[in-house]
């Protein structure tokens, strides 16, 4: 027997975890955190507990109640009872929270089936990222305590002797591979993150399209092109796909994006302050175009610094923390000594943490002094987390702020746009400029892909546009939060 039970992304967008299974065999689909769901209990100062989390987030349905697929030092801790092995595998679709987030939570000995380009993130999610649930491909054991070597008592393990690798498996583009008696296939999407991934899975009683997000409108529309056509391949006997934007016409394409911000760029008589998703390497790439088609420099934060040079070990095309068109901002840090030349180079650097040394003696590094004095020169991404950082720089009248980010869809985002539109307004810049594309097909895009695909069954998840499938479709699936459907 085979079956398929959603735990998230069933009449909301984002949140996916599905649990398939077929003869025994258990692989989760995704293991994502429901942003709704999340905002309902918990802000960004009243957030779970580590020492309880698991307690926390299974009391508000973050995290559904499955008997061996929790991390064995969380249910010690919380004095649940040792529990055998529960999960063969986590196939993970692409790196955005709402489809990865809760991978922490896993044991360390279930398999994590990824891109190689998803793992990228995540290395760097885990090294330049903050909290306390960051453990994607490491592992670091918490709760755990030994001797002191004098015998005088006991202390805490941490840091490197707590950590240990996660069993990662990359997977190969349109390479086949096993997983017990199930054979699975990754495609390449197109999609707002790179290595974004669908999977067609081949069960004992039928074939399964696990599209993951994707759209047709970006840089790598042709990846997205050739999953259809291996789809059409196939008998499909169920497709389980994204309908972000079922209700929604064809909107903005990468290549609008780039003209619309050219023409800003060109216009703007001093600072061109920007803000896109720091992950989206898509978005990345077209502020690169224009910064090399005006003549302008790229600043980025040493978080994408980071990033870059992980992407860069794959060998595929993305721009470089070397190229001579990107600068990196070195933002003020504990005493703020970036920029200071009465301080001596080992006090500056000791502001930072070690991953970010190693770039802030390369010669493409700039502080809020490079910025102020010449701030034409420059397009300065500027993200929520950095608009204090203006205060240093000082914008002259005739910079502009162009916002390269989904428009805010609950109230916490509402709240946050309204203290970024504060700051604009404190330093009189011009905007924000909303250019945006979006990460995810449109509902003509999506129905013609199904219609091309021909499925037996439709199950539409990451939607809150059901209505939108049910005009086009009779042989469509309802999927109910944790009831499982037998295929």
């Amino acid at each position: 027997m085979s079956s398929l039970t959603f735990f998230g992304g069933v009449n909301e967008i984002g949140g996916n975890k599905i649990l398939f299974e077929d003869k025994g065999t258990k692989i989760m689909l995704d293991f994502g955190m429901s942003f709704s769901l999340s905002g309902k209990y918990f802000s960004e100062f009243l957030q779970p507990r580590k020492c309880n989390c698991l307690e926390d987030f299974i009391t508000v349905g973050l995290l559904p109640k499955i008997k061996g697929i929790y991390r064995e030092d969380y249910l010690k801790h919380a004095g649940w009872p040792k529990e055998e092995k529960g999960l063969d595998a986590v196939l993970i679709s692409h790196a955005h929270a709402d489809h990865s987030a809760f991978i922490h939570h896993l044991r360390k000995d279930i398999p994590i089936y990824a891109s190689p380009e998803t793992l990228a993130i995540f290395n760097t999610l885990e090294t330049t990222g903050s909290g306390g649930f960051k453990d994607f491909c490491n592992f670091t054991c918490s709760f755990e305590y030994k001797s002191k070597k004098d015998g005088s008592g006991y202390t805490k393990i941490i840091g490197d002797a707590a950590k240990s690798p996660r069993i990662i498996k990359p997977v190969d583009f349109n390479k086949k591979f096993r997983i017990d008696s199930v054979e699975i296939t990754p495609y390449e999407v197109d999609h707002s993150v790179p290595g974004s991934t669908a999977y067609i899975i081949h069960a004992s009683q039928g074939t399964i399209l696990y599209t993951g997000d994707y759209r047709f409108h970006g840089y790598r529309s042709e990846a997205t092109e050739k999953m259809i056509d291996a789809a059409c391949e196939y008998e499909i006997d169920y497709i389980i796909t994204e309908g972000t934007r079922a209700n929604e016409e064809k909107g903005n394409t990468e290549s609008d994006v780039f003209s619309r911000v050219s023409e800003f760029v060109e216009d703007t008589k001093k600072l061109s302050v920007i803000n896109f998703p720091s992950r989206d390497i898509a978005r990345l790439k077209t502020f690169h175009k224009v910064a090399q088609e005006t003549g302008k420099k790229l600043v980025l934060d040493l978080k994408q610094a980071y990033l870059l040079d992980q992407l860069s070990l794959l060998g595929k095309d993305y721009p470089t923390t070397d190229d001579p068109n990107l600068y990196f901002f070195a933002e003020k840090k504990n005493w703020g000594l970036i920029g200071r030349d009465d301080y001596p180079i080992e006090l500056i650097l000791q502001d930072y943490d070690k991953w970010e040394r190693k770039y802030l003696q390369k010669g493409n590094i700039l502080n809020f002094r490079d910025i102020k004095i010449s701030q034409n020169d420059y397009m300065f991404y500027c993200n929520y987390f950095l608009l204090n950082e203006l205060i240093d720089i000082k914008p002259e009248k005739g910079s502009k702020y162009i916002r390269s980010v989904c428009e805010p869809f609950d109230e916490e985002m509402e709240l946050d746009e309204k203290r970024v539109k504060n700051w604009l307004n404190l330093f009189g810049l011009d905007g924000p400029h909303q250019i945006h594309a979006s990460g995810h097909a449109s509902g003509p895009e999506i129905f013609e892909s199904i219609d091309k695909i021909k499925p037996k069954k439709i199950i539409p998840i990451h939607t809150e546009s059901i209505q939108c499938f049910e005009k086009q479709y009779s042989n469509l699936i309802h999927a109910e939060t944790a009831k499982k459907i037998i295929i």
